[in-house]
């Protein structure tokens, strides 16, 4: 038998030099590199504080109102109708509140 060739040759790739990058060390150039800023849409959004709860008392007066009212109208219902109606327009008014605005004095 004779010597087996190896046809198994590897090419080398040729090397490419990269170009030198230069850091900054100094205190005069990273004052005059720009700064980064957050932008204010990076920002995640805060959640805003629920507003308190009626108080008990701010919803039996609601309540005694819708009773009143509701017996004037002659519409059925009871108490308990009259204390969930209550809560539920004292809540909503409290989530839809915007700040008050300060009147101009003349």
């Amino acid at each position: 038998m004779g010597k087996l060739e190896s046809t198994d040759k590897k090419a080398a790739a040729p090397k490419v030099k990269k170009p030198a990058v230069k850091k900054t060390t100094t205190k005069a150039a990273a004052e005059k590199a720009p700064k980064k800023t957050v932008k204010a849409s990076a920002k995640k959004p805060t959640a805003l504080p629920a507003p308190p709860a009626p108080s008990y008392d701010d919803i039996s007066l609601r309540a005694y109102f819708i009773s009143e009212k509701r017996q004037q109208l002659g519409l059925p219902g009871d108490s308990s109708q009259d204390w969930v109606e209550a809560e539920r327009q004292l809540i909503a008014e409290a989530t839809s509140k915007k700040p008050a605005k300060k009147a101009k004095s003349s």
